[in-house]
């Protein structure tokens, strides 16, 4: 039968992490004197100690630093070094918008590739989807939705302004989805 110690550490407060902090402190004071007495070192098992004493005062000095995190964290209840939280940065801040084609290949994402229309019937559906589009509608389309394009790159690529870009990608979406709906494939 493996015995198993439980130790009760105390609830993790703001009071806790700054008595914490306080004590560790005057542990690295503590062990700062130590190694000034010890100084100057004259034999190899002074140095040894020294350097064991110096070891031990670094190892409580990152645990003082690692306190004081926590402790800034509990107070502002952000993370310290952020100046905005993350729930108050604006939409553009929180998403990082990336190209599927950058990313890991994995089986997932090749399952969810479209397959090129490589048939008659498939070239002959997209060809009708996209009837009635004008060149300009045809052409934003193509870039937002088949290269990814932002609309501001777009704009900037056939030299229009944004809103230009988001009427004829509102037009276009609007003839797609009237299309798309009434296509009939007749087999026989």
């Amino acid at each position: 039968m493996k015995i198993k110690r439980i130790t009760n550490l105390g609830a993790a407060t703001l009071e806790s992490y700054v008595e914490t902090r306080r004590e560790l402190l005057r542990k690295a004071d503590e062990l700062t004197v130590r190694i000034a007495r010890m100084e100057p070192v004259r034999t190899l098992e002074e140095m040894n100690a020294l350097l064991a004493l110096d070891k031990d005062r670094s190892l409580i000095m990152e645990m003082i630093a690692s306190c004081s995190y926590v402790i800034e964290w509990l107070e502002t209840g952000r993370r310290p070094g952020s100046r905005r939280g993350i729930e108050r940065r604006a939409g553009y801040q929180r998403e990082v918008p990336t190209d599927p084609v950058n990313l890991p290949s994995s089986s997932l994402w090749e399952a969810a590739e479209p397959e090129q229309p490589a048939d008659e019937a498939g070239r002959f559906r997209l060809e009708a989807a996209f009837r009635g589009l004008t060149e300009r509608e045809l052409s934003c389309y193509t870039l937002a939705h088949g290269e990814c394009f932002s609309f501001s790159e777009i704009a900037a690529m056939l030299n229009i302004s944004k809103s230009s870009v988001g009427t004829y990608m509102v037009r276009a979406q609007r003839k797609v989805d009237g299309n798309v709906g009434s296509i009939h494939i007749l087999v026989g």
